[in-house]
């Protein structure tokens, strides 16, 4: 977790800073962009940073909790993510301004940095935060070389852009996560309202058989000579509306019915 720059003491990490870390978290939690597979659009703005800067390396970062994620890495074959300690990125979402070193061996922040004192040996690097909409540093557009170098004020504000570019992005792709969540929703909803009307129909059917079997004769008499049989019919709303004008108010437009031959 990033020191608080108001916490005076390195090490020192107030009530206030972990609050603020653990509303960061759930906001990178919300974009449910890591371990996701490369991403062309992200590839594409990592490779622009590195052309525009003309340095060997650039990346779009995301800062976890324990972890730096790699979205997209140019310059760097293979690099999926980091510890925190071992990455820049976690120095440079302390602050919505960017962040440049022109030389991180005579810088105190960075000096004795993995990145700087180690394989390596970093020696320029400047990042620009990718800030969500309301106020959340996910991670960062880093751009680094081997050599000291400064970049001016326009560099710094394209570098600002890439991120915006970089948010932007997370947005769509969030607003497109939830439009598919919704439609597996609602077509959740829909089965399991086609489901209940099955079993609505189910039950109409079984009550009908019962009640047609409870309407039929257990057996029909016997005559010599004669053949008999009964079969239940269903009388519609025409039927009755019809059979209401020929017959008596006691006899039944619909039930069991009985031929004999």
């Amino acid at each position: 977790m990033p020191v608080d720059e108001q916490d005076g003491e390195p090490g020192a990490v107030s009530a206030d800073c972990r609050s603020r870390e653990a509303r960061r978290i759930a906001a990178v939690r919300r974009y449910d962009i890591l371990g996701t597979p490369p991403d062309g659009a992200f590839d594409r703005i990592a490779a622009l940073a590195g052309r525009l800067f003309d340095v060997p390396m650039a990346t779009v970062t995301i800062v976890d909790s324990d972890r730096v994620w790699f979205k997209a890495a140019y310059g760097l074959e293979g690099a999926a993510q980091t510890g925190r300690e071992a990455c820049l990125s976690t120095s440079a979402i302390l602050s919505d301004t960017p962040l440049v070193i022109p030389d991180t061996r005579h810088d105190a922040l960075t000096r004795a940095h993995p990145m700087v004192a180690g394989p390596a040996g970093i020696r320029f690097y400047a990042a620009a935060p990718i800030t969500t909409p309301d106020g959340h540093r996910l991670g960062a557009v880093d751009v680094l070389d081997t050599r000291p170098r400064r970049i001016t004020p326009e560099q710094a504000a394209a570098l600002t852009d890439l991120a915006t570019l970089v948010m932007d992005q997370l947005e769509l792709r969030l607003s497109a996560l939830r439009m598919l969540r919704r439609e597996r929703e609602l077509l959740e909803v829909a089965r399991a309202a086609h489901d209940r009307a099955e079993q609505d129909r189910s039950r109409t059917a079984a009550f009908a058989a019962a009640l047609q079997s409870s309407l039929l004769p257990p057996a029909l008499p016997h005559v010599p000579g004669l053949q008999a049989a009964c079969h239940y019919t269903t009388a519609s709303p025409t039927t009755s509306a019809a059979t209401s004008t020929t017959s008596s108010p006691s006899a039944p437009t619909g039930g069991p019915s009985a031929s004999v031959t």
